[in-house]
């Protein structure tokens, strides 16, 4: 962690004393995770039954798992939302911003109102995907060549990029890309959120940074390429959700990342659920993981509730790969022997 990082890290804490619970509300951290009960840990890998409490004991959103240790409400907002940690210090921010002056549970950040207004001029302003466009071209670089694109997908011709430039508060807009959007849904079907994907060149535009969640706590809802049936393929990213469409047929869901993978919502009416994990062996095995949650979970709900439900994992094999790597390694092979 460089200077800069540690310093926001340390304002942080020392602004969001004593307020971490409404902090952490508002992020989207369940609430059930925030009630004081022996419960099971939410963080990626652990589980168990009643390991986990969440205590607040010294202002810090403290928490104390049996297996995972303790922590504070920075590391835990992390784990159960699986945001990237630089993201997840501008939405504190942005929380502080709000809270700093007035009462912890004072509204902060863009209104929801606000908020769905710009997802649905963003939506309105994208395309469908056509053969040709950035989108488009971006997808067959991957091995995904496709004739027709799921209606969740749509081509952005010029999205704004923002970020916060030295120290400022508001983010600038700082180019225009063509990008992938990508319409997340909750569990009633309504749009909660977009998800982008930045483009150039038929290519991310900026590496890592190349994909982003409008806002943050997408709590279980999905990117969804499929109307589900009595079967339904898990992903973590919208291309690996492309890729194993491709290559089983399935109808998939694409989760955006492993830690909302494991709080996926997922319709009484499927009844087998097959998990596409990353292989994160590189990685503290994090995709795995998260697979294996979600797979306990659902078995878990189906005898709860009585269904009949059939639960498979999917891990590729090599270290570091993802379904679409497998996928893209398919196509090379098959054109090279054509």
């Amino acid at each position: 962690m460089n200077d800069e990082f540690e310093a926001r890290v340390r304002d942080i804490k020392s602004r969001a004393h004593g307020h971490w619970t409404s902090i952490l509300k508002a992020l989207g951290v369940d609430e059930a995770i925030l009630n004081g009960k022996n419960q099971p840990c939410p963080l990626p890998g652990c589980g168990g039954t009643d390991r986990f409490q969440y205590t607040d004991k010294f202002g810090e959103g403290n928490y104390h798992c049996r297996t995972c240790g303790a922590g504070g409400g920075l590391k835990l907002a992390q784990g159960v939302l699986g945001m990237r940690f630089g993201e997840l210090l501008e939405a504190v921010e942005r929380q502080l911003g709000a809270t700093r002056p007035v009462a912890a549970h004072a509204v902060n950040g863009p209104s929801p109102e606000r908020m769905k207004r710009l997802c649905q001029r963003i939506w309105n302003e994208a395309k469908p995907i056509t053969m040709g466009d950035e989108v488009d071209r971006y997808l067959r670089n991957r091995g995904i060549a496709l004739t027709t694109y799921p209606r969740s997908l749509r081509f952005h011709p010029a999205l704004g990029y923002y970020e916060k430039l030295n120290g400022q508060q508001r983010a600038k807009k700082i180019a225009e890309y063509p990008a992938m959007i990508a319409c997340v849904q909750g569990h009633d079907g309504h749009a909660i959120t977009l998800h982008r994907t930045y483009l150039a060149a038929g290519r991310k535009a900026l590496g890592e940074q190349s994909k982003k969640v409008l806002s943050s706590g997408i709590n279980g809802a999905a990117v969804r390429l499929d109307e589900p049936s009595d079967e339904l393929a898990i992903t973590e990213g919208i291309e690996t959700g492309l890729a194993v469409r491709l290559s089983t047929g399935k109808q998939v869901w694409s989760a955006l990342n492993c830690g909302n993978m494991e709080k996926l919502w997922i319709p009484g009416s499927v009844k087998r659920v097959c998990v596409y994990a990353d292989n994160d062996a590189n990685a503290e095995f994090a995709g795995q993981a998260s697979a294996y949650v979600l797979a306990q979970r659902l078995l878990r709900e189906a005898k709860r509730d009585g269904i009949d439900r059939r639960v498979q994992v999917f891990v590729p094999k090599h270290a570091g790969a993802d379904w679409a790597d497998i996928w893209l390694a398919r196509v090379a092979n098959e054109a090279k022997a054509a």
